[in-house]
């Protein structure tokens, strides 16, 4: 046993040794691979200039082509053998042992004075969680003129398939150069800084958990291990710091231009540390600061744009408040557009699309009958003002008014639409992240799926009409991304926005969305649970969301009826059990709900009355099925909230079996029931429907989360109680 121990402090010291003398390493590599010295010695020769005060910096280094111009395709990958595996190396190649796992090598394609590989023994794909701890341990013995990096295996990697760090001298790099200058303080464990556009979060500490948390704030993208980043270390006065980099894009769209506008630039972690290295003499010549920003905004999460569909008609009127640039330059004031010949008719002219642009960020126009809360109980027509560029586009027979503008524009008009301004600033900040990140997961998905080919939003499981089971989601707009109303998430303009808690909301939570397993979270709300929650595919698809599932309503250690259960949810829908959405006053009403939310006193508890000839002329009406007159209605299937997402309705001339929840909730309203939980009795020719809630109940209780945040509650503890086993990330 203590000759095992000799041995690994004595590989450990032979590490230490090794990496505090590198210089000494490079040299003995040199001496016996002539190939490899001459491209060190063409270092000698290569060309830097400082293009902004920001310390931001060009390098012309031919030898970086082999690195910038890999290709890193799946079949490029799979058919060539792996030049970082031990069998493929070159012969003249020194191989000397870091431990755990790991072997060190000279990189014979320098883009650095010293620069050195650090590589898995075994082949496995580039992944963070399998070498970042040995990261740190590397850069706490690396003097401070070197630094460790990590290129992910879509941002920068050259070989993604295999696993592997760089070492190299980091003098010179102007984002090191800075925190050398500037270092931070001991309180600032982690700080986020933008020094070239772009944020970067910097840890000043080797506490692996402050690690791990900003880690797993950081979204993956749907078919990936991890989230896209470059991670930087480096000693600076005997501390270890990191530098984590949000990545979106591998390489910019220059990159892949087949005209004079291609630039050769694919940034790993030294160009987004603003040392930007290209391999072609003419783009270190012709790129400029507003180049390379533009790059850099290309290759790091942004704010995207969003475009909502407003309203849809044969003939749309609208006024322009400010000046707006059309097709025919500049106008404003009343405007008319029609639907003609597949195209859009305006001032005169027929075309395939019109854009206008507004002169300035604050330019408004005004859109007169936008009809809200279609087929709802609350359904009206209002006037509404947006802020954005207005775009009408034709349609199958009709055009649309579509606004488009950045998402933080468009989510501070969302949580003053879907509930009052004057609501508690932290459930108005809960509200801002999780429209966020429900309209990012909708984009998302959509911009996954081949839109030509679509699907319906209505998804029919059966094919029998008298036992179909469907659902209604959000993947049938074809024109834009979502629309305004309830169907996707209320969007009703700059109207309602007469608070400054809203727009607050909006900045103090700016970029943050929901994440489980490092995975956006498709966060789905409702007005009202009823007391629990309700679980995902109860409403939607037969998928299993961990962190969309039942939820009593009612604070930690609160007892959890199984609703599945018919005469516990009976016992349940009839009581009035305490909650957070059970216990709103009238002051906290008028506080969180709009005007027209108002009008609905009674949803926490609901009672409805029907005729037999009612309810079966409602049902007739909005199924398209005639099973006589009604005599029963009876739920197979109920989720953990009391939903019946499977019921029976029986009558006179045969039977139907309908699904799931909003379906139900349709076809037994002239508009829709307030929720599917309820009891149904029959007794003199009537039924009376006791129903719990408001709304599909999934995701976060509007009611209850704004209970919570007037009694104190944080926003963050607030969308930990409704969503699970979820952290809270940056998506851009």
């Amino acid at each position: 046993m203590e000759e095992n121990i000799n041995i690994e402090e004595q590989k450990e010291r032979q590490t230490t040794e090794l990496l505090a003398n590198l210089d000494y390493y490079l040299k003995r590599q040199l001496e016996v691979w002539p190939e490899a010295r001459e491209r060190y010695d063409k270092l000698q020769d290569i060309q830097t200039r400082q293009i902004a005060s920001s310390g931001l910096s060009l390098q012309y280094n031919p030898s970086r082509i082999v690195s910038t111009g890999a290709r890193i395709d799946k079949e490029t990958i799979a058919s060539r053998p792996c030049f970082l595996c031990r069998d493929n190396r070159p012969a003249e190649q020194i191989t000397m042992d870091l431990g755990d796992g790991f072997d060190m090598l000279v990189n014979p394609f320098p883009i650095l004075r010293e620069h050195y590989t650090v590589t898995s023994h075994t082949h496995r794909p580039q992944r963070l969680e399998d070498c970042w701890r040995k990261m740190i341990e590397i850069a706490a013995i690396l003097p401070s003129r070197y630094m460790i990096f990590y290129n992910g295996p879509r941002s920068g990697a050259s070989a993604p398939d295999h696993l592997h760090m760089q070492i190299g001298t980091c003098d010179g790099i102007p984002l090191i150069d800075k925190l050398k200058s500037n270092p931070m303080s001991d309180n600032d464990d982690v700080s986020v800084i933008k020094p070239f556009g772009f944020p970067v979060t910097v840890i000043n500490d080797t506490d692996q958990e402050k690690f791990q948390k900003v880690l797993s704030g950081m979204t993956v993208l749907d078919g990936e291990e991890e989230p896209r980043l470059n991670v930087i270390c480096v000693n600076i006065g005997g501390k270890v710091v990191t530098i984590m980099i949000p990545r979106g894009r591998h390489r910019p769209d220059c990159y892949y231009a087949d005209d004079d506008t291609k630039r050769l630039v694919s940034p790993g972690a030294i160009d987004m540390c603003g040392l930007v290295i290209t391999p072609r003499q003419e783009d270190y010549e012709q790129l400029t600061e507003r180049d390379l920003i533009s790059i850099f905004k290309e290759v790091t999460p942004q704010q995207p744009q969003i475009s909502v569909g407003i309203l849809s008609g044969t003939g749309i009127r609208f006024r322009l408040n400010s000046t707006y640039n059309g097709p025919d330059g500049e106008t404003d004031g009343e405007q008319e557009a029609f639907f003609k010949d597949g195209k859009v008719l305006f001032n005169g002219n027929l075309y395939d699309k019109v854009i206008l642009y507004p002169a300035d960020r604050s330019a408004t126009f005004t859109i007169y009958n936008v009809t809200i809360g279609i087929d709802f109980h609350w359904e009206r027509k209002e006037e509404q003002t947006f802020l954005g560029q207005v775009q009408l586009i034709p349609g199958k027979d009709r055009i649309w008014i579509v606004n488009r503008l950045p998402v933080e524009d468009y989510l501070t008009s969302v949580i003053t639409s879907e509930m009052s301004s004057t609501a508690p600033k932290e459930f108005l900040k809960a509200h801002a992240v999780i429209s966020r990140s429900w309209v990012m997961a909708q984009i998302s998905a959509a911009r996954n799926r081949d839109r030509s080919a679509g699907s319906s939003a209505e998804n029919p499981v059966e094919t029998d009409p008298y036992n179909y089971v469907k659902w209604y989601d959000h993947d049938q707009h074809r024109l834009f991304d979502v629309c305004a109303d309830d169907h996707c998430q209320r969007y009703q303009g700059i109207g309602r926005i007469e608070n400054p808690n809203a727009a607050q909301a909006v900045r103090e939570t700016f970029a943050e969305t929901v994440v489980y397993n490092g995975h956006l979270c498709d966060a789905r709300f409702s007005k009202c649970c009823g007391g629990i929650s309700e679980q995902f595919e109860t409403c939607w698809q037969d998928t299993h969301l961990p962190y969309l599932t039942a939820v009593k309503d009612g604070g930690p250690g609160a007892d959890m009826p199984d609703l599945t259960d018919e005469d516990e949810a009976t016992r349940w829908i009839n009581s009035t059990p305490q909650a957070y959405c059970s216990r709103p006053s009238k002051e906290i009403l008028a506080q969180v709900l709009n005007d027209y939310d108002q009008e609905t006193p009674d949803f926490y508890r609901w009672k409805v009355e029907y005729s037999e000839e009612e309810i079966s002329r409602i049902f007739r009406q909005k199924s398209g099925l005639d099973i006589g007159q009604i005599t029963d209605l009876k739920p197979l299937k109920r989720g953990p909230s009391g939903r019946i997402y499977q019921l029976l309705v029986a009558g006179t001339a045969g039977k139907a079996v309908l699904g799931k929840e909003l379906e139900i909730r349709r076809v037994l309203s002239e508009s829709h029931l307030f929720s599917s939980a309820f009891t149904a009795t029959h007794a003199d020719g009537r039924f009376t429907l006791t129903g719990a809630g408001w709304g599909h109940g999934v995701g976060l209780c509007q009611i209850g989360a704004a209970v919570m945040g007037s009694n104190g509650y944080s926003y963050r503890e607030i969308l930990a109680h409704y969503y699970p086993g979820t952290v809270i990330g940056r998506f851009y």
